[in-house]
């Protein structure tokens, strides 16, 4: 999606060999997926503008990793963690979700995507209306300042 709408190097095409608009493969996948579509492309997007390479984070049980230039440079900087605004999220399981991140060295950053209530996200043009904010979570290691 993000190939073909953004930086239009990449051609979508229908099992008949037609090629798709970026706004009916939007349509298609936002009818798949609904909103939770429209949060993780938002949030994939922001990452990549900002200069990111994002892959899938299921191997830690976030949403995306971070890398710097690609991981066959480096290791991930950090993991991303989609969060619905005003949902109540369970203390314990993001402490241990950031102390697990943190043994393998990774910065734990959690995103809320913002949709304004009067976007029509069936449409990929909701994605200049949408913002993503995010903060880090980090944890301080009492043994590296001895």
């Amino acid at each position: 999606m993000y190939l073909s709408a953004e930086i239009g190097v990449l051609q979508i095409s229908a099992d008949n060999g037609q090629g798709c608009m970026p706004d009916e493969v939007w349509k298609t996948f936002f009818g798949c997926y609904g909103i939770r579509f429209v949060r993780r492309y938002a949030t994939y997007r922001y990452f990549r503008r900002q200069g990111w390479v994002v892959r899938s984070g299921i191997h830690c049980g976030v949403d995306f990793m971070l890398y710097r230039d690609g991981p066959e440079y480096y290791h991930s900087s950090a993991a991303v963690r989609i969060v619905s605004k005003g949902s109540k999220r369970d203390a314990s399981a993001f402490i241990a979700l950031n102390r697990e991140l943190n043994s393998i060295k990774k910065t734990l950053i959690e995103v809320i995507v913002v949709v304004p209530e009067d976007c029509n996200i069936e449409s990929i043009d909701s994605i200049r209306c949408i913002s993503v904010i995010h903060s880090s979570a980090l944890t301080w290691k009492t043994s590296d300042d001895r």
